[in-house]
């Protein structure tokens, strides 16, 4: 039965995908209008991180950037609904590559590279790497609890090369680097599940306790692989613009927490600078140690 709803579903999304995506983003304008006023989505949970992490903006600066949030997240939303079928050429004309020849440099150096993000942007188009790299990607995911939504979502993410690989298993990850560099991209910044021995308690977005995932860190380390962040930046809706930044060459030696506390300290600068475009409707800090 499920095989049958999936199968389904990709139909409606392929018959989305063949409406112009300029004429998807005006669908965009009605979804922001359902979202913040008759859905009110997380709205309870978008104000309390904000406020959390921004104690000193009054209530109409959090509404401001609640307001810019909920439009974004309507892009994202249409976006994701194009992901499956959208085109090479239409991704290769909305993402701007700043540095790609720097991927082309590890790789003939036979150098492994550990590549982490965040909720920021649209994280989910990064999947359109192998593009412009000879990398196989490997990209790590937390499996989703509902079966249609994360068979949906590996197969976005397995379009142009790509290789999803669940965050429980990293045997393909160590398969594939004994054969040719690789390229493990990780979306960083969520609530830690599983080991809490692997968790990092620290402060992120100036909010003490917060516990974070260690297994970029700990992978990086293993292949001493470059630690590499990918800054993607929203230029205007449906535009994005896309640099990798590299946080450490020699991973295998650094001390513990070095590198995950370089990946938070960058990706804290692009939250602070322009806060609409990271993921505030997650509960970031529901595991939150608070100590007195």
């Amino acid at each position: 039965m499920k095989s049958f709803v999936y199968i389904c579903l990709k139909g409606v999304l392929f018959i989305i995908s063949l409406i112009p995506l300029r004429v998807g983003y005006l669908f965009s304008s009605f979804l922001y209008f359902v979202l913040k006023n008759i859905v009110k989505y997380r709205k309870k949970v978008i104000m309390s991180n904000l406020q959390l992490v921004f104690p000193n903006k009054n209530k109409t600066e959090i509404e401001t950037v609640t307001k810019k949030y909920y439009r974004h997240l309507a892009d994202i939303f249409v976006e994701i609904m194009y992901a499956l079928y959208i085109p090479e050429k239409i991704i290769r004309k909305r993402i701007h590559y700043v540095n790609p020849e720097l991927l082309d440099k590890y790789y003939s150096e036979g150098r492994h590279i550990v590549a982490v993000t965040g909720h920021y942007a649209n994280w989910e188009w990064g999947y359109g790497c192998p593009m412009y790299c000879r990398y196989k990607l490997m990209e790590v995911y937390k499996k989703m609890s509902n079966k249609i939504s994360d068979r949906l979502f590996r197969d976005i993410r397995a379009r142009f090369g790509g290789m999803p690989v669940e965050m429980s298993n990293l045997k393909p990850i160590v398969t594939e680097t004994r054969k040719q560099p690789a390229l493990v991209y990780l979306v960083a910044d969520q609530t830690p599940a599983g080991n809490e021995r692997l968790w990092y308690y620290t402060s992120f977005l100036g909010v003490n306790g917060t516990p974070v995932f260690t297994g970029p860190e700990k992978i990086a380390q293993k292949f001493d692989a470059v630690f590499i962040f990918v800054n993607m930046q929203k230029v205007k809706q449906g535009y994005y613009r896309l640099e990798f930044i590299p946080l450490c060459e020699n991973s295998k030696n650094t001390s513990p927490h070095e590198l995950t506390d370089k990946y938070l300290r960058t990706v804290e600068k692009i939250i602070y600078d322009k806060p609409e475009y990271w993921m505030w409707s997650h509960r970031r800090w529901k595991r939150r140690k608070i100590t007195k």
